[in-house]
């Protein structure tokens, strides 16, 4: 009883058996995550982790995902973007290959690559598959580098001209 925790199943499962090695599902408790935003707005920018699912539903408000300072894992995550008289914005660096699947039914679900960004320029170790829908709403998905306004005062603070 020394080892007896509250949420142990031995005790109160008789037909309790500890999994076997090898076949059992290893869950991650960041594999699976999201936000919601219902007349309000969400924002998730800087330094953040992006789980291998992420649900976004934006619900007469709005959701801003900026992934150009995320850590986002090797292989495939999935974003799964949902608005509804709202908005979802997803920003993406170059170097992440983006798969987009959407639907919209009076709203708009768009692709976007800004400035010189093509999709040439990602390599196919790490991939954003986005899907959803947009009702009466928009999800706009941008890939695009670090800030170009940043990028061009500091290039004129610098003395570089374009």
């Amino acid at each position: 009883m020394a080892d007896y925790r509250a949420e142990d199943q031995r005790l109160a499962n008789s037909g309790y058996s500890p999994p076997e090695s090898g076949n059992e599902l290893a869950l991650n408790p960041r594999s699976i995550s999201g936000v919601v935003s219902f007349l309000s707005s969400n924002e998730k920018k800087g330094p953040w982790q992006l789980s291998r699912r992420f649900r976004a539903l934006a619900v007469l408000g709005s959701v801003e995902l900026d992934l150009r300072t995320a850590e986002v894992g090797y292989g495939l995550s999935e974003i799964e973007a949902v608005a509804l008289l709202g908005n979802v914005e997803i920003t993406v660096p170059p170097d992440i290959a983006v798969e987009c699947d959407g639907d919209s039914f009076m709203g708009n679900f768009v692709l976007k690559y800004d400035g010189r960004v093509s999709p040439s320029m990602a390599n196919r170790e790490r991939i954003v598959r986005i899907t959803g829908s947009a009702y009466a709403g928009s999800v706009t998905v941008n890939v695009k580098g670090p800030d170009e306004a940043m990028m061009k005062r500091l290039s004129r603070t610098l003395g570089f001209s374009d």
